[in-house]
């Protein structure tokens, strides 16, 4: 076994045990999980172990930025924020469920998935959030932005931010590093 994989193996044995501590959870700094196999990532997927997609990061537009990755039993969560949405994050949350029953749906954003959108508020703000609702798992983006760049702001929001496959996560941990994902 090459020294990568063992520092990858503890890493994420680390993360595992962290995880599996009852009622703990682990602030981690810096940003949320880029959408490619690594440490970040498996940690998010052992948060919501039956989840069958994982919330991450596919690639900010600029002046969008994530931070406050809070992984815990049940549930992980980080934030973005947007230098033109007042100081008002995107909240993004993995848990096992939605509830969605006041949401409408939308166009699904990946294969398996289902989107849905609840507004809260559309004047004087665009203010709601979007479900992707999947098996095992549901991935909701809170969102407050002023009217008028809202529009923009919501797509950069929804193609900034990807699913990433559990069973892709397994297979290129297991090809890459030669460690398991559970389950």
């Amino acid at each position: 076994m090459t020294a990568r994989r063992r520092v990858l193996t503890l890493l994420l044995t680390a993360a595992v045990l962290i995880l599996a501590l009852p009622a703990c959870g682990e602030q981690l700094a810096g940003p949320a999980p880029r959408c490619e196999a690594g440490q970040r990532l498996a940690i998010v997927a052992q948060s919501v172990p039956d989840s069958a997609y994982m919330p991450c990061v596919a690639g900010l537009k600029p002046g969008w930025s994530t931070g406050g990755l809070d992984v815990r039993r049940g549930r992980t969560r980080f934030s973005m924020v947007s230098d033109r949405a007042s100081g008002r994050p995107v909240i993004v949350t993995l848990a096992p469920s939605c509830d969605v029953s006041n949401a409408t749906p939308a166009a699904p954003r990946a294969a398996g998935a289902r989107t849905y959108i609840s507004l809260r508020s559309i004047s004087p703000r665009y203010a709601g959030t979007v479900f992707d609702v999947f098996a095992g798992g549901c991935v909701s983006y809170r969102f407050n932005f002023a009217r008028g760049p809202h529009i923009t702001l919501m797509d950069e929001m929804q193609s900034g931010l990807g699913l990433y496959s559990r069973r892709q996560l397994q297979l290129e941990l297991h090809h890459q590093f030669g460690v398991e994902l559970d389950p």
